[in-house]
């Protein structure tokens, strides 16, 4: 089981100038609290972790890095072959998580091999640099919770389903 997990703004941004551009912590904790479960196995690509997880790998879960650098990362696995790391995960009773970056989640849907999406849906455009890819043709929605807000920001959870294929 493959699954992304990302907040988006409502033109799909994930981020900006290597970072978030929205504080919310409610929504920090959803993704920590998803990335835990069901075997806390979390793939991020290289750029993301580098720019984004400034205090290292994520705590209490295991971490995958897709990079083309050989360099070890104390506390996280160093993957160079996205399909066949994802051949793992693909059908098994295994659940991987992926966190990004836009890249990342753009070659595992273009694959095909993405089971599950969970976005948080902020309701804002906030310029964003970086782009979630566009998912509706080959998954629909499954859940959508309750509106929230925190921090001035009006926001969503949303989980959605890869369509069966058409024969």
């Amino acid at each position: 089981m493959i699954r992304l997990i990302a907040a988006v703004d409502r033109r799909l941004g994930i981020g900006k100038r290597g970072g978030l551009p929205w504080s919310i912590p409610t929504e920090e904790q959803y993704f920590t609290d998803q990335t835990k479960s069901d075997g806390g196995n979390v793939l991020t690509g290289g750029v993301t972790f580098r720019e984004t997880y400034t205090n290292g790998p994520l705590k209490d879960r295991n971490n995958f890095i897709l990079t083309r650098d050989d360099t070890p990362i104390e506390g996280a696995k160093l993957v160079h072959d996205l399909e066949s790391f994802l051949q793992d995960f693909a059908g098994a009773d295994k659940v991987l998580w992926v966190s990004g970056g836009a890249d990342v989640f753009k070659q595992i849907i273009d694959l095909g091999m993405a089971d599950e999406l969970y976005l948080t849906h902020i309701d804002a455009d906030f310029g964003c640099d970086r782009f979630f890819p566009p998912f509706e043709e080959a998954f629909e929605l499954v859940e959508s919770g309750e509106p929230q807000e925190q921090n001035g920001f009006h926001f969503h959870y949303a989980t959605y389903k890869k369509k069966p294929a058409r024969s």
